[in-house]
């Protein structure tokens, strides 16, 4: 493994490598969530729509003076992973490390979600400490170990749609990494000469793979009692699932059939309903606001929900899967970019001083400025789909030799279209949601070849001995 003592400036060094979308901007880059995500935690709140615990990361980072530190955080944390990542595939030279950083800020979309102010960066980041704790816990030292588990728990906490993604990529890893085909070679022959590392007991392996989703769950319910006085992962998230199953068809079809004896909130609305899931949800008079919001409209949402399934479920599962397959191929770079004076302007006026004020207002994004060129955009598809078909190629080589980057392959590989299915099933296709994860596979297509390069001996040739 990368040994500490180089990480302790590989790390820094290839973090700023990442924050230089952030520096051209001229401000850390946000989003319509930003706001909520920035103003929950100064104004004590628990908002129904996002778990609080990013809001609560970031409010000892801006301290609302300056935002500046939450990025650099996010970038240097995200550099610990990578390096943990890259370490447990064997041994890698602090010099290599920050290049490879550097190659990778340049040609994927990482440094962008290292610079915005949302918990994007951390879906793909949990994608690879699930890796570590399924796969190769034994390759991480006991802090590491209880470090990478509270951090993917923190990580799962942060977005919903993380929980269903880490529980399926956790008993990915629990049982493959345990199977008979899949038993990696021991670690001294990964790591060159040397003893390996002692095997954990089957308690620890199965503590570290339960922690992380239980640390969240117990997190958020905990939040949600405390904020909303109901015990819930998500205590109105059927929110979300109503407006994808009404903009599906089904849901539609039941509120016609069912509102003249139901009488739901909605029913009054239902000739008022706008073109798309998003406006529904999020416009001001859409006819989830007039009908008394969110948190009413969640008390009817599950009837109306199951009415649609029960009516339809063939017609919901169609559609479902098509919302899937095209969130899996839609990861364009550029979402989001473009201003929110008001969704974050507000919040920054409010809570922030005045010279914090007239950067984030003197900032490329603001002036409306802030895009990916074409031609950066195309670099991006091109790196992502590369690395793809490379990660899919290397897989079966990996398996062969039995080497650890078999199930990082594997776990990257089911990560991309389970995100999809997550995401495009439970809310719109939005570019956004795949592009997050996209920058995964160049970069462990890359760590997989260098881990199963042939060996090359160093121990020096004697010469041979000609008999006399």
């Amino acid at each position: 493994m990368a040994t500490d003592r180089a990480g302790l400036w590989a790390v820094p060094a290839a973090a700023a490598t990442l924050l230089w979308p952030a520096l051209w901007n001229g401000y850390p880059i946000v989003f319509a969530d930003t706001g909520t995500y920035l103003s929950q935690a100064i104004e004590h709140y628990a908002g129904w729509d996002r778990p609080i615990f990013y809001s609560l990361f970031m409010l000892p980072l801006h301290a609302t003076i300056s935002v500046w530190p939450v990025i650099v955080a996010q970038a240097l944390l995200a550099a610990w992973v990578l390096w943990l990542v890259a370490g447990a595939l064997g041994r890698v030279s602090g010099i290599a490390f920050v290049a490879g950083l550097g190659l990778l800020s340049a040609c994927t979309w990482l440094p962008w979600l290292v610079c915005q102010l949302m918990p994007d960066l951390f879906t793909a980041l949990l994608v690879l400490v699930i890796w570590l704790l399924a796969w190769v816990p034994e390759r991480l030292s006991p802090r590491q170990q209880v470090g990478v588990a509270g951090l993917a728990g923190f990580m799962i906490a942060t977005q919903i749609s993380s929980l269903p993604l880490a529980c399926v990529l956790l008993a990915l890893g629990a049982i493959a990494s345990r199977a008979r085909s899949w038993r990696l070679r021991p670690a001294s022959e990964a790591f060159g000469s040397g003893s390996a590392p002692p095997r954990l007991s089957a308690a620890r392996c199965w503590l570290l793979i339960v922690l992380p989703p239980a640390l969240a769950v117990l997190g958020l319910c905990g939040v949600n009692l405390a904020a909303h006085k109901r015990f819930a992962i998500s205590p109105f998230g059927n929110v979300f699932l109503l407006a994808r199953v009404i903009y599906d068809g089904p849901g539609t079809a039941a509120l016609r059939r069912d509102c003249p004896a139901r009488q739901w909130g909605l029913c009054r609305f239902l000739d008022r309903f706008p073109a798309n899931s998003d406006d529904f949800l999020w416009t001001a008079d859409s006819p989830l606001r007039l009908a008394g919001g969110p948190k009413i409209v969640s008390r009817e949402a599950g009837a109306i929900i199951t009415a649609a399934l029960l009516a339809d479920p063939v017609g919901e599962a169609r559609a479902a899967l098509g919302n899937g397959l095209e969130q899996l191929t839609r990861f364009a770079s550029g979402d989001g970019l473009n201003a929110w004076p008001a969704q974050v302007s507000p919040v920054i006026e409010r809570h922030f001083p005045p010279r914090e004020q007239a950067e984030y207002a003197a900032a490329r994004q603001q002036s409306g400025s802030l895009e990916v060129r074409p031609a950066l955009a195309f670099l991006h598809r091109v790196a992502g789909l590369s690395g793809i078909l490379c990660c899919a190629l290397l897989l079966p080589v990996a398996i062969r030799r039995r080497a650890a980057c078999a199930g990082l392959l594997l776990t990257v590989l089911v990560a991309l279209p389970l995100s999809a299915m997550i995401t495009g099933s439970l809310s719109a296709p939005h570019d956004r949601y795949q592009a997050r994860i996209m920058w995964l596979p160049p970069f462990v297509a890359a760590l997989s070849t260098l881990c199963l390069r042939p060996q090359i001996s160093l121990r020096p040739r004697l010469p041979s001995r000609r008999p006399a």
